[in-house]
């Protein structure tokens, strides 16, 4: 039984979310070489502020022990380019790398240093205090559990030439004790307390009351960061059993792994998250959609958006029957609070309890983010088809109307706009003029190996009203999508304004060069279209009631999944 009353005592015996983790395979570390006199040392540089400083500060210091060393640079990116990481190792005959100072930085960082060690190359990492937790669990993730890592005071970002060298040149002789010895397995000090209980199966709790146990129950689960911070349903056995077997599918059947740890997304251990939000058995099928969804994400974003520093979330739009069928709120406020969200609010919170239980997605672990958002509550709506004059937002991505479906932006900010009253063509030049254009790491630069184009992105929430005077007017979706490229024009002053160190480091791209030798009035009085594709931005209709737009920032390009059907 799982809530049991005896002698006056009430217990509650609820199921471990955790469990089921993806262990990684644990390769050796290469072996460490007798001198680096006569050495080829190479410098993975990741492009970020100060890191080729500080590693050429050290390899200088160290080639004055050892005159023979020869050193090369291989400046990269975050995720370095798999042909110049491919060249370093086998051209190197040890590396350092730097620098881990951020969420997905530091990841790909060890990534690529666990991809040197697999390969026989010995390898140091330069991590800046903070990110010892983060460096610890993706060494396991990528398989070298025993990477070397050396630990800087401050960011790099943070400092100047001089201070990112001055920090750095203390640790030369650990350094070089990282590749040059074989020290005895030491695990990196990430400032938590040992373990101090085995893992369990299930957990009882107990209490002179129901109530009582419940709260025992949560207290401990939100003491363990199993949690989100507010109270969680008793994930009992007979709930986690009702959810799996509505699904007619083995309950140890692996549907996926969990991002970005990579934790086993069984079938049970996905109810169970669904269990503790509260969720019904047929709306888990949206949330294993949405995990399918984000776990799709091509790298190298894959990991920075749920590991980056920065306030970057998912968001999930449904679309299809199951909207209505399931009281996905689409109408009124459908990102809001209130009972009409009721189900909105339960689907995101299973995703968001998945990614933190299975796939580590939690502050200061694997989410490295500095300030934090209130999207990382993760929100759901759906599409307001019925009232809409276009065709659903899924049908653009090659379903059927007739298919539900789920589609994850990952966000970087939201806006209200509300356009103005009036003729379509000054409606649509406000929200044109009122769209904040938050260029990230897209196109301009080189600081992101892989990236499509297309990540630094808009995805509008259009109401019905404003939806209705569009097509009224003979404008398709695709036309009213077309206007926004080409009207959403920021001076070229404010577009470059972030990227000026970047230029000064050599990465931006050599086809926006031009902007930056124009004069300063030149750049502040001419403006330039945000945005090279249609494709970047998305439209969608949700609300219902008066004009008022709303629009996301994306750093990703949505993705669409087809929802399975249940049983």
């Amino acid at each position: 039984m799982t809530i049991e009353t005896v002698a006056d005592r009430t217990t509650v015996e609820v199921v471990n979310p955790t469990a089921d983790m993806l262990e990684s395979a644990g390769t050796p570390l290469a072996p460490r070489l007798d001198t680096l006199n006569g050495k080829v040392l190479g410098l993975l540089s990741n492009s970020k502020p100060n890191a080729e400083v500080a590693l050429r500060a050290v390899a200088e210091r160290i080639k004055e022990t050892y005159p023979d060393l020869k050193i090369r640079l291989y400046p990269g990116s975050i995720r370095f380019e798999p042909e110049l990481l491919r060249r370093a190792i086998e051209e190197s005959d040890a590396l350092i790398g730097a620098t881990a100072d951020c969420g997905a930085c530091t990841s790909w960082l060890i990534h690529d240093g666990a991809q040197a060690e697999k390969a026989g190359v010995p390898q140091v990492t330069i991590v800046a205090r903070g990110f010892e937790r983060d460096t610890d669990t993706s060494a396991k993730v990528f398989g070298v559990p025993d990477l070397r890592c050396v630990v800087v005071p401050r960011v790099f970002t943070a400092l100047t030439a001089e201070q990112a060298a001055d920090q750095t040149l203390p640790l030369t002789e650990e350094i070089v004790a990282a590749l040059t010895s074989t020290p005895a397995a030491e695990a990196i000090d990430t400032g938590e307390p040992p373990a101090e209980e085995e893992r369990q199966e299930t957990y009882t709790f107990g209490g002179a009351t129901a109530v009582e146990a419940i709260d025992a129950f949560n207290e401990y689960y939100l003491d363990h960061d199993y949690g989100d911070g507010l109270p969680l349903h008793a994930p009992t056995r007979e709930k986690v059993e009702a959810i799996i077997a509505a699904q007619g599918r083995p309950r140890d059947e692996l549907i996926l792994t969990i991002p970005p740890l990579h934790g086993h997304g069984t079938l049970e251990r996905i109810a169970v998250n669904a269990a503790m939000a509260g969720c019904r058995p047929e709306e888990l099928p949206v949330v294993i959609a949405a995990l399918k969804a984000i776990h799709a994400c091509p790298p190298p974003m894959n990991l920075s958006v749920l590991m980056s520093t920065g306030a970057f979330a998912p968001v999930i739009l449904v679309n299809g029957p199951l909207v209505r069928k399931l009281g996905i709120n689409s109408g009124r406020s459908p990102l809001g609070p209130g009972s009409n969200n009721r189900v909105n609010i339960r689907i995101g919170r299973a995703v968001a309890l998945t990614l933190r239980n299975l796939g580590a997605w939690i502050p200061g672990r694997m989410d490295l983010d500095t300030i934090g958002t209130v999207r990382k509550n993760i929100q759901v709506l759906g599409e307001n088809e019925d009232e809409s004059p276009w065709e659903p937002y899924q049908v653009g991505q090659g379903y059927r109307p007739d298919d539900s479906t789920v589609t994850v932006l990952h966000s970087v900010g939201e806006w209200d706009l509300g356009s103005n009253h009036g003729p379509v063509e000054r409606r649509l030049h406000s929200i044109a003029a009122r769209t904040p254009t938050l260029t990230q790491v897209g196109f301009m630069t080189s600081t992101l190996a892989g990236l499509l184009g297309n990540e630094d992105g808009l995805f509008y929430l259009l109401p019905p009203e404003t939806a209705k005077k569009l097509s009224e007017a003979g404008l398709s979706k695709d036309a009213v999508r077309r206007y926004l490229l080409h009207n959403i024009r920021p001076r070229i002053a404010d577009v470059i304004a972030p990227f000026v160190d970047f230029r000064e480091r050599g990465l931006v791209r050599p086809e926006w060069e031009w902007m930056f030798r124009l004069s300063p009035e030149e750049q502040r009085t001419q403006s330039i279209q945000a945005f090279n594709d249609p494709d970047a931005i998305n439209i969608a209709v949700a609300g219902h009631g008066t004009p008022k737009e709303f629009v996301f920032g994306t750093m990703t390009t949505p993705i669409t999944e087809k929802i399975a059907g249940i049983g």
